[in-house]
């Protein structure tokens, strides 16, 4: 029988989630991570999981699976939209923004269940509850996040709610941290996409497309030994599924239409970690002349929902 508990992680509160096949645990004060994902029948942890809460609180993007709203980096921090300039606070060295204003927040536990192989925590972060956010992104916007052991399954579905009068620019993605385990070698990366984004040396996207070249074997699945990389992939017309497998194992990441674009990102030459990260749009999409319908650039209309869903399924030979 699943099973969702309350727990002290150091002091803070965290949930645990637990079934036959999986043991999660997430954080609602620091993002709403899912930051431990333990595959019990392989004994392996499946993310990149921190010792300690001080680890998360100092670095919110760098474990788990952090939450991004808006997703990956805003030149300038600032773009225009519907005739208003939406100016960030720079996070980074060189004055751009990156990864959003959700992935270190609190937000509140909602619901919790258990039923059968299934369990559920859903968690809630609503813009108006922090006043310091207006001036940066000046809509009512509540998202609800429920994450889910559901047999082999880890499901992640969110609702984006417009309770302003006006049109909310949107973004969002998941910097999802995979573990490989010290084996770049063993694992293969099969991730269907139909272009590049050219990127600049601050990783902005420049606004070109550039064909796959060595990457089209991405298509197929390309071995991670030896790869480095930080990349920006668009989807296209191919499914929005990741299988990252080695020899008898194999993680399967979907996605829902309104991903668009993959990121995907070793820190370095592959060794122990990938992000396979599901993005709505593409680096910077707000400020790039390619249309909405490459670059994921959309918004939400006053009164409508949104809902994205992600699922990583376990499966073995």
């Amino acid at each position: 029988m699943a099973n969702v508990r309350q727990a002290s992680w150091d002091g803070s509160p965290v949930y645990e989630l637990e079934n036959g096949t999986f043991l999660a645990s997430l954080i609602p004060e620091i993002g709403s991570n899912a930051y431990r994902l333990r595959d019990k029948i392989a004994g392996r942890d499946v993310l990149r999981t921190p010792e300690r809460p001080e680890e998360l609180r100092a670095s919110p993007g760098h474990y788990g699976v952090p939450l991004l709203l808006p997703p990956s980096r805003i030149r300038g921090a600032s773009f225009p939209f519907n005739g208003r300039t939406y100016r960030f606070e720079p996070n980074t060295p060189d004055g751009h923004y990156i990864h959003g204003f959700v992935r270190m927040r609190p937000w509140r536990v909602v619901d919790t269940s258990a039923d059968g192989d299934t369990a559920s925590v859903t968690t809630e972060f609503r813009t108006a509850d922090f006043p310091e956010l207006a001036p940066q992104y000046p809509h009512d916007l509540t998202i609800r996040a429920r994450t889910e052991l559901n047999g082999a399954s880890f499901v992640q579905t969110f609702s984006f709610r417009n309770g302003s009068d006006e049109p909310a620019p949107f973004g969002f993605g998941l910097h999802t941290w995979f573990l490989l385990d010290g084996e770049p070698e063993r694992w293969t990366l099969k991730l269907p996409v139909s272009d590049i984004w050219e990127l600049n040396e601050k990783l902005l996207a420049t606004g070109s497309r550039l064909p796959l070249g060595r990457y089209e074997a991405l298509n197929e699945g390309m071995n991670l030994e030896g790869q480095n990389m930080d990349m920006a992939f668009r989807i296209g017309d191919r499914p929005v599924e990741a299988v990252l497998s080695k020899p008898g194992y194999a993680i399967r990441y979907s996605a829902n239409e309104p991903v668009t674009q993959w990121v995907v990102y070793t820190k370095g030459e592959a060794r122990d970690t990938i992000c396979i990260e599901p993005l709505t749009w593409t680096p910077d999409a707000p400020n790039l002349d390619a249309g909405p319908e490459l670059t994921g650039m959309r918004a939400i209309a006053p009164g409508e929902e949104l809902i994205v869903r992600t699922t990583l399924s376990i499966e073995r030979e």
